[in-house]
């Protein structure tokens, strides 16, 4: 390789290693932003929740910062074979986590809106099925994102193998919420909302499987929606 070659080449390493710390700090204040949004929804706590709105700010404008680090990279390096497919599965990874920052934020909303209602500590538990579901989510979403930054495959393709099991956990947190209205109608305010806070940690898990799927592609060159993962797992 020529020196100016080489110089090129650097280059490009230096501005994809910066877009890959915009993405993992993005990735960490989402996480931030989630756990205390869930936290804030299953103690009513109306601090929380205003906080986790507060500080989305931030987490737009490392949005904004990626975008143009992404960008960038198009413009002056235009990449090609395998560092095209990791540079369009960072870019995926930040649609992902501004859409998981949006749903703490929607977290967040619920449970000031619930402030108002003062819940006893009965109807403080049906709540606690959303704070389950985000330990899941969450836990599910950082090795997602340990797999983006360390490029492992193999760490992808458990996450992408956990998604059936987390699907059925999902589903059996739903089961046990409609028990609380056979129970006593009068639940099913609090009901409803706890099922929003699952599906929202639901919605979370999908999005950090996404991000682990695009590294599988970005890895490997296989499409995980048309391969069998477990044959990855095999290779």
């Amino acid at each position: 390789m020529s020196v100016s070659g080489g110089h090129t080449l650097s280059r490009f390493d230096g501005d994809l290693g910066k877009f890959r710390t915009l993405v993992l700090e993005m990735g960490r204040r989402v996480i931030d932003q989630v756990v205390l949004a869930a936290d804030a929804l299953s103690t009513c706590d109306v601090a929380k929740a205003r906080k986790v709105i507060h500080d989305h700010r931030r987490v737009r404008d490392l949005d904004i910062d990626a975008l143009q680090a992404n960008a960038g990279l198009y413009a002056i390096h235009q990449p090609v074979a395998r560092d095209l497919r990791f540079v369009l599965t960072l870019s995926r990874a930040v649609y992902d986590l501004e859409r998981i920052g949006g749903e703490a934020v929607r977290l967040a909303d619920i449970a000031e809106g619930l402030y108002d209602y003062q819940p006893t500590v009965r109807e403080c538990a049906i709540l606690d099925d959303v704070a389950r579901m985000s330990e899941m989510a969450v836990a599910l979403l950082r090795r997602a994102l340990d797999a983006l930054e360390s490029e492992d495959v193999g760490l992808a393709v458990q996450v992408a193998l956990d998604s059936k099991e987390i699907e059925e956990r999902f589903k059996a947190a739903l089961r046990r919420l409609a028990t609380f209205i056979m129970e006593d109608p009068r639940n099913i305010r609090w009901v409803i909302e706890a099922t929003l806070g699952v599906k929202t940690m639901e919605r979370v898990a999908d999005h950090a499987f996404s991000i682990a799927r695009n590294l599988i592609y970005s890895v490997t060159g296989k499409d995980v929606r048309h391969v069998n993962v477990m044959s990855l797992e095999a290779g």
